[in-house]
């Protein structure tokens, strides 16, 4: 018997991992929620354990093996060949019946309490989508709770895909802040952690604001960590013809104001701080401070997990107001991170970034888009 313990974030995974791993015969031996230990356990959400086993293969085989010889040699069990094999069929079935029934009972013993007891598939087939989406638990709740309330016969005279549309609609409008753009600000701050596409995403909205917009732009690299990104800015600087300054600490930055201060807009290239570097985020508070008045945008990857994700967030709670901006959809699998970012920040949600085209792939978010990458993916623009 081969037996193997296996660890997901949640209990479809965790069944599915069995099944690749030890095939549609294994057995659920136990199972159980595990919280991270430790002093960041607090902040991280609890995984799935399941402890599966089965027979062996070389078990199997040498079964299979004894009995095709027993067969070959005994005249007298020739006769009996098909009432044997379907003696064997059955008990195949009935294994399989078994292990169907631990497998549903395990999966709605997992389910959150709000639809463990609900009777109609609809419910828990959109709490599976949720969840695929990799929407925290709580949030899925708070999306779930009025489905519970529904009369069955309303839950049946729609489709699920309406139904899921319909409550992540009325959960959005109610629960997530979306930037209205209705005043262009004067100084943008970019910040957020290495890697995330700050400059790239400067560069497309210099080019929407100038392009597009007609409005005159200036550009300020901050980012003197990495010569490629000043690098990077220096050249669509020169592409769009519009003014770049460099400055290589907070004490500049007045005067590169004060050059750039007839554009209409001025856009600030951090530099991309390590969020666990106290020095680094010492340095980048220092520069906010000595502006007064301007937006600050933080960048995030939608690629980053949940956990990742508020630990950036939480490393940048000395920035009291800032919009979002997420970067990398079209390199994600899932889209919950939207929501549980301006769920768990209260922030408005102002960018998404969809490609490395400047300045094609870029949009301002909206309900609408939310809703269809949840639902339908990026596949649908």
């Amino acid at each position: 018997m081969k037996v193997k313990r296996f660890c997901a974030p949640n209990n479809y995974e965790a069944m599915a991992q069995v099944k690749t791993e030890l095939g549609a015969e294994a057995i659920i031996l136990h199972q159980r929620k595990v919280k991270p230990k430790g002093i960041f356990g607090f902040f991280r959400k609890a995984h799935i354990e399941v402890v599966a086993a089965v027979e062996e293969t070389s078990v199997r085989r040498n079964k299979i093996l004894e009995t095709q010889k027993s067969v070959n040699t005994n005249p007298a069990n020739n006769t009996n060949i098909t009432s044997s094999s379907k003696g064997v069929s059955s008990q195949i079935k009935e294994l399989k019946d078994m292990l169907t029934v631990v497998v549903n009972k395990t999966n709605r013993d997992l389910l959150p309490d709000i639809i463990k007891n609900s009777d109609n598939p609809k419910i828990i087939d959109i709490y599976n989508k949720l969840a695929n989406q990799n929407i925290e638990e709580a949030i899925a709740d708070k999306i779930l709770e009025e489905l519970v309330n529904i009369s069955k016969k309303e839950l049946d005279s729609k489709p699920v895909e309406e139904l899921f549309s319909e409550k992540l609609r009325e959960f959005l409008l109610d629960c997530v802040s979306i930037d209205n753009h209705d005043v262009t600000p004067k100084i943008i701050f970019f910040v957020g952690p290495t890697g995330v596409g700050k400059t790239t995403t400067i560069a497309k909205l210099a080019a929407k604001y100038s392009l597009e917009e007609g409005k005159s732009v200036g550009l300020i690299s901050a980012d003197t960590y990495r010569i490629a990104a000043v690098e990077q800015l220096k050249i669509y600087s020169d592409i769009l013809n519009i003014p770049l300054e460099i400055i290589y600490n907070s004490s500049e930055i007045d005067k590169s104001l004060e050059r750039l201060s007839k554009n209409d807009i001025i856009m600030v290239d951090t530099a991309g701080r390590n969020h666990n570097n106290d020095k680094q985020v010492l340095e980048l508070k220092n520069l906010l401070d000595v502006v007064k008045e301007k937006d600050i945008y933080l960048t995030l990857s939608c690629t980053s997990s949940n956990d990742d994700l508020k630990e950036i967030i939480n490393a940048y709670d000395f920035i009291s107001d800032y919009k979002i901006i997420l970067t990398k959809i079209d390199e994600a699998s899932t889209y919950g991170a939207i929501v549980n970012i301006a769920t768990y920040t209260h922030k408005q949600l102002s960018y998404i970034t969809t490609g490395q085209s400047v300045p094609d792939d870029i949009e301002i978010v909206t309900i609408d888009r939310i809703i269809n990458l949840l639902t339908r993916g990026n596949s649908d623009e």
